[in-house]
């Protein structure tokens, strides 16, 4: 077997073997195992954002201000809410279109030349700070009781975020590998001045791209603020990093042109299933008391962890694309 086929056999393996050992990690701590729909309830929310970002990636671009966005929306949904006496619908409704708005702007900065990764590094700080002074740094409560419950709701025993990716999923499926737009980012992230000369509309599908991303953000924050019961103002904090992660650690490649729905899930369920595993480990007592494993087993720990594996994916995919390009000249 030459070296380049070994690395690709790795490459399409580790992941599926990264996620084998996540729900082993998991089910070995876990009593029962219908309680894990429980424990997945909140990666509903980032497996919706990380969909929204593996189509940005695809064209070689990124969102850095998707936690921000959620932050902004949720506020902008407790402030209509709470202190304007919208009805939560209304509220709901608004904090959506905050979502879109935010996502357009930042599809705006990207069509006027600036770099992706600036331009939302910008807005990044820009909806955090408008989240925080509308807010006067306080968390918004106060809720009525049933967008708590809608917040925890299910569908047929499934929580409702969970459903909610299936819809997701299935939409941006058929979007991203079923469609003219789809396979325009293919092309953008592959060779994006080859796109520009084959007639592809550039500007309009990176435009259309952020404000659906801002869209899947907002929407996001109705369920993330009902889920917490608050408008919180560092609530998007981390979300991002989250997303990225899900998105490379399946495999897309951080630079463009590579990638899918499906694998963009397949890490999804080793970031949640590897998160939730090491706290349930962390928790793990020590046989003396009032010790644990969680002096090893703590956030900063799992982040480490999290770390090096998205250096090692991203790496190794990388030399993957480039021994490609090498064997094709």
């Amino acid at each position: 077997m030459s070296r380049e086929r070994a690395r690709r056999l790795v490459a399409n393996l580790f992941p599926w073997i990264l996620f084998a050992l996540a729900v082993a990690l998991v089910f070995s701590r876990l009593p029962n195992a219908r309680s894990i729909l429980s424990l997945w309830r909140p990666w509903g929310e980032i497996g919706i954002l990380a969909l929204g970002m593996t189509a940005v990636l695809l064209t070689g671009g990124i969102d850095l201000s998707v936690g921000s966005i959620v932050t902004l929306s949720g506020m902008t949904l407790g402030l209509l809410n709470q202190r304007a006496g919208w009805p939560l619908v209304a509220s709901a409704i608004a904090a959506v279109v905050t979502g879109t708005l935010a996502g357009a702007i930042n599809g705006l900065l990207v069509t006027m030349g600036i770099v992706p990764l600036l331009a939302t590094l910008a807005t990044m700080a820009l909806y955090a700070g408008l989240a925080m002074a509308l807010s006067e740094g306080e968390r918004i409560a106060g809720f009525p009781e049933e967008f708590g419950q809608f917040g925890q709701s299910t569908i047929a025993g499934i929580p409702s975020q969970l459903g909610l990716l299936c819809v997701a999923c299935v939409v941006l499926g058929l979007l991203i590998h079923g469609t003219r737009f789809g396979r325009a980012l293919f092309v953008i992230g592959d060779n994006r001045r080859g796109a520009e000369f084959a007639a592809v509309p550039v500007r309009k599908v990176e435009a259309g791209l952020y404000a659906l991303n801002g869209f899947l953000a907002g929407l996001v924050a109705v369920w993330f603020t009902a889920r917490r019961g608050a408008a919180v103002p560092d609530a998007g904090l981390g979300l991002e990093l989250q997303t990225i992660a899900c998105v490379v650690l399946g495999g897309t490649r951080v630079t463009g042109g590579s990638g899918s729905v499906g694998r963009t899930l397949l890490g999804l369920g080793v970031l949640a299933n590897l998160e939730i595993g090491l706290r349930l480990w962390g928790n793990q007592s020590l046989g003396i008391p009032g010790t644990s494993m969680s002096f090893v087993l703590n956030a900063n720990a799992r982040l480490i962890l999290v770390g090096v594996l998205l250096i090692f994916v991203a790496t190794l995919n990388e030399r993957l694309a480039l021994n490609t390009r090498e064997s094709n000249r």
